[in-house]
Parts: structure tokens; sequence; C-alpha cells
């Protein structure tokens, strides 16, 4: 098999403490630092809530255009509790769209109604109370916006990923 170039993209441009991504061959590699790992935690926490929660229509949309998988979550939930911090962390090319996806609607539950409700929940259960809630979610929105753009900008000729973008934009438009 030949070697495939290394495409490094940077996160400074976008004001953000996230490391660099390596895209080789099909899959991504970037170190992973404590943001990233709050990111995919808060990421998955968001996707669990999702799983328990069909009842909201932009959830429900999101599962009708296989945007969000149950058996994905898992594996990546897997994925990430392999690695440490500061090590290089490694996703599959469906790890990578599957957490991006899943950063699109986790994204997406914050600044709706449905965070509203997330937020209601987690101060009700004795998790967090409105201030913390309103800090973790600034972050995670602030996190979140960098990796996006960067990921869309590093992924932007995978095939794969111009579809994932049309399901998105159809829930855009449907929920």
């Amino acid at each position: 098999m030949a070697a495939h170039a290394v495409t490094f993209y940077s996160f400074k441009k976008f004001e953000s403490t996230m490391s660099p991504i390596f895209i080789y061959e099909d899959k991504a590699i970037l170190p992973l630092t404590k943001e990233l790992r709050q990111l995919i935690n808060i990421t998955l926490s968001g996707g669990r809530f999702i799983l328990i929660h069909p009842h909201y229509s932009l959830i429900r949309e999101a599962m009708r255009l296989d945007i969000i998988e149950e058996e994905r979550l898992d594996d990546l939930e897997i994925v990430a509790g392999q690695y440490e911090q500061g090590e290089m962390i490694q996703f599959s090319r469906e790890d990578l769209l599957f957490l991006y996806s899943l950063l699109e609607i986790t994204c997406r539950l914050f600044v709706c109604e449905i965070g509203d409700d997330l937020k209601r929940l987690a101060i009700e259960c004795g998790d967090t109370n409105e201030e913390e809630f309103t800090r973790v979610r600034n972050f995670f929105l602030h996190q979140a916006e960098s990796f996006l753009k960067i990921t869309q900008e590093a992924l932007s000729d995978w095939e794969e990923f111009t579809s994932l973008q049309e399901r998105i934009e159809q829930l855009n438009i449907l929920a």
C-alpha cells in the first residue's frame, strides 16, 4: 500500500486551545488534551441523553436520517476510553464522522428548548447548579465550534463527510 501525504490542520486561527488534527489515509490522529477529553465526554453524555429522550422532534429526525446510532456511540466511547491525556488519539474514518455528527447534535441540544430541559433535569438531580451548567455549556459550545470548523476543513474531500453534511442540512430544514 502506497503511503499518502499527511495533511496538517491547525486550530490556531480559531483561537482555541484545541490541538491540530493529522489526517493519514482514513484515520485522524490528534493529541488528547484536557480540553479535547472534556469535549468528547460532554458529547458522549449528550449522545446518552439523546438515546433516552427520543420524543423530541430534533432527536427523532436525527435518528431517522441515520445521524445518530446507538452502536456507534458505544464504539466511540470505547475508542475514547483507550487513551490518556497527552497521548495521540486515533479515530477511524467512521469514528470521526460519528463524533462530528454527535457533536453537531449535542450543540443543537444546548441551544434549543431541549437544552432548557437538560439544564432543569441536571439541576433537579443535583448534578449541577445553574451557574455551573451555563459555564460548562459555554465552554462546550466554544470548543465545539473550533473542533467542527477544523474538522470540516480536514474532511472536506471525504465523500462520506459530504453525505453526512447533506443529512445534517436536511435536519436543519426538518427540525
